[in-house]
């Protein structure tokens, strides 16, 4: 198999990589779960496009409260024009169906039902 960043005709040459016995046994592993030799990993990895840096974790954490307090805020809204409205037993139907769709999820994603 020919790697798309070798000219057609190019010489693969030996090369010599310094790393300690755990650092090398982490590659081989890597390696070998991408079916790739130690090598062929190394090269492809250095070679790889450079991800741009994303937001911060911070940024990240913040972002998600942001949303949080939007959703739990819909959430007592809705709550509220239902109950204006006569309709109690609608949002206890609505938690029921949201409670369904978090088990289905955390069953498909292999989530643990206890952990959270």
């Amino acid at each position: 198999m020919q790697e798309e960043s070798a000219r057609p005709g190019a010489v693969r040459k030996q090369r010599a990589v310094k790393a300690t016995d755990s650092e090398w046994d982490i590659v081989r592993e890597r390696a070998k779960a991408a079916r790739m030799s130690a090598s062929g990993y190394v090269v492809r990895r250095a070679l790889a496009p450079e991800m741009p840096p994303g937001p911060s974790l911070a940024t990240i954490a913040a972002r998600l409260d942001r949303i949080e307090t939007a959703v739990l805020t819909l959430a007592e809204v809705e709550r509220t024009r239902l109950a204006e409205r006569g309709e109690d037993n609608g949002w206890t139907a609505a938690l029921r169906k949201v409670e369904l769709r978090l088990r289905t999820e955390r069953a498909v994603s292999g989530e643990a039902e206890g952990r959270r």
